[in-house]
């Protein structure tokens, strides 16, 4: 029985192709995954970057506000009684946030450029005069960071914003 002269041609085939496979297998597979950073071992070379984490720092949103002689003219009467706070006295933010700080005292129906600061938690303000009262909360006139303008002694849901130093 003679072979078909086709079959030595078709197994030489097979075994270089096998051949080939083997080689590339063993040879440029792992140089790839290395590369691409897969396999079982990781590269040694690779070092992990660090996870930055953003803060929220709040700072002043406008530009201070003119000095308490050019606005003076303008703030009210303070409210005769018994108050929280006189002029002169350190006020403390003990709000969870910052506050706003205003032109003028309220909060509703504003345009945007009355906040003239963000007041951080923490942060002492000097009482210059007040109480005034606007839609249906007490506001302090105060000075903060060389800013002044208005703040509220609580929120409207009650919860104090404003502390005398010392008592939060």
């Amino acid at each position: 029985m003679s072979r078909h002269p086709l079959l030595s041609g078709i197994l030489i085939a097979i075994f270089l192709f096998a051949s080939i496979v083997g080689t590339a297998t063993t040879v440029y597979l792992p140089a790839i995954a290395r590369t691409l950073n897969i396999g079982a071992a990781p590269d040694r070379t690779w070092t992990p970057q660090p996870t930055i984490t953003p803060t929220f720092t709040p700072v002043p949103t406008a530009t201070p506000a003119p000095p308490a002689a050019q606005l003076s003219p303008d703030l009210p009467t303070p409210l005769p009684g018994s108050w929280t706070f006189r002029p002169g006295d350190i006020a403390v933010n003990v709000n969870n946030g910052p506050v706003n700080m205003r032109r003028t005292p309220g909060y509703k129906n504003k345009p945007p450029n009355d906040r003239i600061a963000l007041v951080p938690p923490g942060a002492n303000v000097q009482i210059i005069t007040g109480p005034a009262k606007a839609d249906g909360l007490i506001w302090w006139y105060v000075a903060w960071n060389g800013v002044q303008g208005w703040m509220a002694e609580t929120r409207a849901s009650g919860a104090r914003m404003l502390a005398r130093q010392g008592s939060q």
